[in-house]
């Protein structure tokens, strides 16, 4: 490699090949941020972090205590991330659950990152363990994720989500290709009528992306798809796969698109990674946060400035970006962060990844809702804005004081559209330091939780 950087700091990773914990480098390159590391038996690899040296030292900056879940189940600590579990010595909570309740699959994607053997479903008694099991550890859960392989195949789905469906379970939402929907409208329908979530993997307007990505064209079937959630008014999230080069110059037309739908509640965006063997590593193809920042920024027609997008607190601040865009009277949208001082805001999304759930958050929101409401030139006081106001008073103020996290979760949900950045981690760019921040977790049997991208690079079967 160019023997000409600059050195930041030191971490440790995975050899991508037998993926033994090693040290490695965090250095700067010109303005992009690499990370170096050398294994004895394998070699020396180098991978993409960062494009904008100045946005990763900033974002380090955010940085809050540790929030630890109710009830431990591995008290042992053996070394990050051996035998994890959680152990006591990870610092972070589990914000967003996913359980993988099948690895049959309807799709052969070269781009997943799961693996599908196509040997199990997981049934109703096994799923009842999981969440007993997360409520010990959590108590209240905003939201959990069922994944797969493809979840809508376990013949089981139905009863799995009548045992989810539980007081301390806010939300649920389902991660899907959406295929089934077209042959089954049956369960889209019992879905919906549960109130899921649907999670839609959506690649964006790009024929050739699909071919490249998931194996086949299908950005006819997806439009169809789309169509048919719409139709039924489906609670919808896109969840957006970014490939450098192949579907980044959809992204303008997918932020108008979700704009544009009311049935569209939030949009993801996955900056791709490297697990699969079909799919190898090619830093060209790699999507940083920051670059992802950029895109939704300049393709938002204004609308969002790059400032406006924050770095989750609860997690690493490599891990997790986000906005949240108010809905306003007489239409278009404003980010919460034009209108709530950022301390403020990011006081409302410290251990959550929905805003006003927090508590004491929910008093922080309408805090500054009567403090811009009463305000003289200070914010841009348009019709718009002032009538979007006037009318959140109204709703928050019709659930008094302390008001349940759920009655909260409606009035967000119909006046709020999030967009959301997740960038998992592959065995090339795998930092220990974002590890042990994880809050986004696969639940498994046993009361286990491991870290996602442990999960994804040593533990997954492939």
């Amino acid at each position: 490699m160019n023997s000409s950087y600059t050195y930041y700091k030191t971490t440790r990773s995975v050899c991508p090949v037998c993926h033994e914990v090693i040290p490695a480098k965090i250095i700067f390159v010109e303005s992009s941020v690499y990370m170096l590391k050398n294994c004895t038996s394998h070699g020396e690899f180098r991978a993409l972090i960062s494009r904008n040296k100045e946005n990763y030292i900033e974002s380090l900056k955010i940085n809050k205590p540790a929030t630890y879940p109710l009830q431990s189940f591995k008290d042992k600590f053996e070394g990050c991330s051996v035998n994890c579990g959680l152990c006591t010595e990870h610092q972070q909570h589990t914000c967003l659950p996913i359980i993988e309740v099948t690895d049959y699959c309807n799709m052969d994607c070269p781009i997943c990152l799961a693996s599908n053997h196509r040997r199990f479903n997981m049934k109703p008694e096994e799923f009842r363990g999981i969440i007993d099991g997360l409520v010990k550890a959590e108590g209240i859960i905003d939201l959990i994720n069922i994944s797969g392989g493809e979840p809508t195949i376990n013949p089981h789905l139905p009863e799995l989500i009548d045992i989810a469906r539980r007081p301390e379970i806010l939300n649920i939402s389902i991660s899907t290709n959406g295929r089934i929907f077209l042959k089954n409208k049956d369960l889209l329908l019992r879905l919906i009528d549960k109130d899921v979530f649907i999670s839609l993997q959506f690649d964006g307007f790009s024929p050739e992306a699909y071919k490249v990505m998931r194996g086949e064209g299908m950005l006819d079937e997806k439009l169809e798809i789309l169509a048919l959630l719409e139709k039924h008014s489906a609670r919808t999230s896109l969840v957006m796969t970014l490939v450098n080069g192949l579907n980044t110059e959809s992204v303008p037309a997918v932020l108008k698109f979700f704009l544009e739908k009311e049935f569209i509640k939030s949009l993801m965006f996955q900056p791709v990674i490297f697990v699969n063997s079909r799919f190898p590593y090619n830093e060209s193809m790699a999507v940083t946060l920051p670059d992802v920042m950029e895109m939704i920024a300049s393709g938002s027609g204004g609308i969002i400035d790059q400032k406006d997008i924050v770095n989750l607190p609860c997690s690493h601040p490599s891990c997790f970006a986000l906005t949240y865009l108010l809905k306003l009277k007489g239409g278009g949208y404003i980010p919460l962060p034009k209108l709530i001082d950022i301390e403020s805001y990011l006081d409302t999304i410290k251990n959550k990844t929905i805003p006003g759930l927090e508590p004491g958050s929910y008093n922080i929101i309408q805090d500054n809702i009567y403090r811009l409401w009463s305000s003289s030139g200070i914010y841009p006081e348009t019709e718009k804005i002032t009538k979007t106001i006037k009318s959140l008073i109204g709703q928050m103020g019709s659930l008094g004081r302390n008001p349940s996290a759920p009655d909260v979760f409606k009035i967000v949900e119909s006046n709020v559209k999030s967009i959301y950045i997740h960038h998992f981690m592959d065995s090339y760019n795998y930092d220990i330091s974002r590890v042990m921040k994880c809050c986004n977790q696969y639940a498994l049997p046993g009361s286990k939780l491991i870290p996602s991208c442990v999960y994804n690079n040593t533990i997954r079967e492939r």
